[in-house]
Order: C-alpha cells, then sequence, then structure tokens
C-alpha cells in the first residue's frame, strides 16, 4: 500500500466519522486541534484504522495526532517494521 493510499483511506475514515467536508485534511493537519477530535473519537477512530489496515490498535500520541506522522507510523506497522 502507498503512502498516498494509506492518507485517502485515513482522509476518508476521519472525514466521514468527523463529518468534515472533503479535501479539508492534509498532513499537516492535527486529529485534536485542527480536525476537533475528542478522545472518543479517537478510540472510535482507533477502531476504524485498525480494521481498515489489519494492524493493531495504535496508542495515540502527540506525535500520531499529526495526519502525516500517523500515515507513516502506520505504514511502518503494515511493513512489519
Amino acid at each position: 500500500m502507498t503512502r498516498e493510499e494509506v492518507f485517502n483511506t485515513l482522509n476518508t475514515i476521519i472525514t466521514d466519522f468527523l463529518r468534515l467536508e472533503q479535501g479539508e485534511l492534509t498532513e499537516t493537519t492535527h486529529i485534536i486541534n485542527d480536525a476537533g477530535a475528542d478522545s472518543l473519537a479517537l478510540v472510535e477512530l482507533g477502531f476504524k484504522f485498525s480494521e481498515a489496515f489489519n494492524i493493531p490498535m495504535i496508542t495515540p500520541n502527540d506525535n500520531n495526532m499529526v495526519l502525516g506522522n500517523l500515515v507513516t507510523e502506520i505504514e511502518q506497522l503494515i511493513a512489519g517494521e
């Protein structure tokens, strides 16, 4: 799966779940500060990410709340790193 595919999948999941406008998210978007996710949304999104990419649940931290960093973390999990 390419970086673009991971980003697009995350973009769709987050946009749909948080009811954002398509194209609103970028690699520098902070899921809490910019997209408005709260702690309950993070848990639900974590389940959705795990299911979509067939990876373990990701523990939210300040680094992976930035969408580009989350893409990188998911790429590494998919690759088994």
